[in-house]
């Protein structure tokens, strides 16, 4: 196998990892909330600890990857991201959970911002689209670890067990096949911030501002999947009348149909540009929150499901893509960036959810979202029209 058949296959798997652990986990919602007997309003504010602990990581996060390479964190992260998986399914305490939350959501923004840098330096050297299809990767991802916990909750084996076993699974995958990930990025950050600095005046402006309206998209694109991730399964079962065991395939749904448009994606992008794919990616997810909302049946979900899933799988990609190519800032300080504010949406999405559901419905709060994320497609219109020629 050549070295750059490599480096896509890395790629690809770094974040099949990161989706696979972290979709895991919402098969287990269920099981958690009601073993610690938790309203919406109290689960919200535990999830809100997964959030605390992405923020925390972020300013680490790059001056690791600058001293020690993407694959190093990376791989290490998903390491810790699954045993801390294995230690939600034990935990027996509200602090100990917020705890190992915190570790969880640590390890994810690790894993995220290493593999995406890397996704950037890949992306440079074959000069073309790509990062659609590396997200495919943890959208693919995300399909096998539902699966995978639906599958093994399905047929007895509880959560103990259950997580253990996707520790081990994907342990193996990361020892094996992120291998080629880079070590070092110095070259590439030297090169990209030197460029900048001989073709503009952007080194007077340490952060470029399109970073962080960037980042504020990334806050709501990511509020808006971590609110799948943590109310999927609970709007299953409380709101639409499924049992826990079933409700986890929900979530698989959605991850479906958003691999399938992330492993398009890269031609969309080239055949319809970076601001139209974002634009009408954004306009269905919309749609698709609303209709879940407001269809009160299982198939108004998988109906809704299939647009957000479609529509979603390629926002965030490039967002990401355009954040890396922006001049006169290194590529992991940009990444980094907009994910602390994305992750933002991971740190109180779940929460607003919570208490929004208490006040009113699980219905409202996604109708909510669908508001937020109709936002993304006006504000995309008007900033990407720089980029399209991506």
């Amino acid at each position: 196998m050549d070295q750059n058949r490599k480096l896509l296959i890395s790629n690809q798997l770094s974040f099949g990892v990161l989706g696979a652990i972290e979709a895991a986990w919402a098969p287990m919602v269920p099981f958690v909330k009601m073993g610690m007997n938790l309203d919406d309003a109290q689960f919200g504010r535990l999830l809100l600890s997964m959030g605390i602990g992405s923020l925390c990581a972020l300013p680490t996060v790059g001056p690791l990857i600058s001293k020690f390479g993407p694959r190093l964190v990376a791989i290490t992260g998903c390491i810790v991201l699954g045993l801390s998986l294995i230690g939600i399914s034990f935990a027996n305490h509200e602090w100990l959970l917020c705890l190992i939350l915190a570790i969880f959501g640590a390890s994810l923004i690790a894993i995220d911002v290493a593999s995406n840098v890397n996704a950037v330096v890949v992306e440079s050297i074959f000069k073309r689209p790509l990062m659609s299809g590396f997200h495919g990767g943890y959208s693919l991802g995300t399909i096998v670890g539902s699966m995978i916990m639906s599958l093994l909750l399905t047929i007895g084996l509880g959560i103990h067990l259950s997580s253990f076993l996707i520790f081990l699974i994907m342990t193996g995958v990361t020892l094996i096949g992120c291998r080629a990930l880079f070590s070092d990025i110095k070259s590439f950050n030297a090169a990209h911030v030197k460029a900048a600095d001989t073709t503009s005046n952007t080194k007077h402006h340490r952060i470029p501002p399109v970073i962080l309206v960037l980042g504020c998209l990334c806050f709501i694109m990511y509020g808006s999947e971590g609110a799948l991730l943590s109310w999927t399964t609970v709007f299953a079962t409380q709101n639409r009348g499924i049992t826990p065991e079933v409700a986890g395939y929900f979530y698989t749904f959605f991850a479906v149909t958003m691999t399938v448009a992330r492993y398009s994606g890269n031609k969309l992008v080239t055949a319809i540009g970076r601001r139209r794919t974002v634009v009408l990616g954004a306009i269905m997810v919309a749609t698709g929150f609303f209709i879940t909302a407001s269809v009160e049946h299982y198939v108004g979900m998988m109906i809704g499901f299939t647009i957000i899933g479609l529509g979603a799988g390629n926002i965030v990609p490039q967002l990401v893509s355009f954040a890396g190519s922006v001049p006169g800032i290194k590529v992991q300080s940009a990444i980094s960036l907009i994910n602390s504010l994305g992750y933002s949406g991971i740190l109180l999405g779940p929460v607003i959810i919570g208490y929004v559901s208490k006040l009113s419905s699980l219905e409202r709060s996604f109708e909510l979202i669908g508001i937020a994320v109709f936002v993304v497609a006006v504000v995309s219109f008007k900033i990407l029209k720089q980029a399209k020629r991506s």
